[in-house]
């Protein structure tokens, strides 16, 4: 009886792992017949993108803004077609403020950034515009999974992406936390200074420490002399541009 046990337990053993195995090797089949496509999303700036022309010179009409992706499964021999959409709260207008010219999954890629063109409009002095993109299925891809449960629906999972336009010059996301102790109270006077004297145009992104010591060296500098020059900088509430 023990070894009728014995031998019932081992056979028994052997069909769950002859199941799993076949299950697995479905799944797997399945998987590579069903290639899907997500947005790849960084530390800085996870799942959104934030231009301003605001920030570079007078006569830049357009530039480009880039959208990353990445296949869920085997790369392919051969270009794939990626397909999105722009959701109806969306206020940017495509073809008028942006322009994607080709989505396109290269021949044995797993990732690729596309260009997005955006283009400088009149109204975008006075206003900021949005466009949300939403992963859609195509004759290669179908969209990839959602990382955001659905309680946090103030936050876009991989299957979408904001991307915000605007002409103004706008207070970078991270200045109360990480620029505000440097460099003091935001203004656009300020802001549009310090892009000036630096040259650096994008502030959120991580900022090596040996930078930042340079551009608060170099912006207390430039101030000094444009006050011997001109005296105290006003900004546009009235009050004087100071770096502590």
């Amino acid at each position: 009886m023990k070894i009728q046990k014995i031998q019932r337990f081992i056979l028994s053993i052997l069909l769950g792992s002859a199941l799993l195995t076949a299950c697995g090797k479905e799944e797997r089949l399945m998987y590579q017949e069903d290639p899907r496509i997500y947005f790849t999303k960084f530390i800085v700036n996870p799942d959104s993108i934030v231009y301003s022309f605001a920030v570079g010179a007078d006569n830049v009409q357009h530039d480009t803004a880039w959208l990353t992706f990445r296949i869920m499964g085997s790369a392919a021999d051969r270009d794939r077609v990626i397909a999105i959409k722009a959701l109806d709260s969306s206020t940017a207008i495509a073809g008028y403020h942006y322009e994607i010219k080709e989505l396109v999954m290269p021949a044995k890629a797993f990732e690729t950034r596309v260009p997005v063109i955006l283009y400088r409009r009149p109204g975008l002095k006075d206003s900021t515009l949005h466009v949300v993109f939403e992963i859609d299925s195509s004759a290669d891809f179908l969209p990839g999974y959602s990382d955001i449960p659905n309680a946090a629906a103030n936050k876009l999972d991989r299957l979408h992406y904001k991307l915000t336009v605007t002409d103004q010059l706008l207070k970078p996301g991270n200045w109360d936390n990480s620029l505000a102790s440097n460099f003091g109270t935001f203004s656009q006077t300020k802001f549009r200074f310090m892009i000036q004297v630096t040259g650096r145009t994008n502030w959120t992104g991580a900022i090596f420490p040996g930078d930042q010591a340079f551009y608060i060296q170099s912006v207390k500098y430039a101030l000094n002399n444009y006050e011997l020059a001109n005296g105290p900088m006003i900004d546009e509430n009235g009050e004087r541009v100071v770096f502590p």
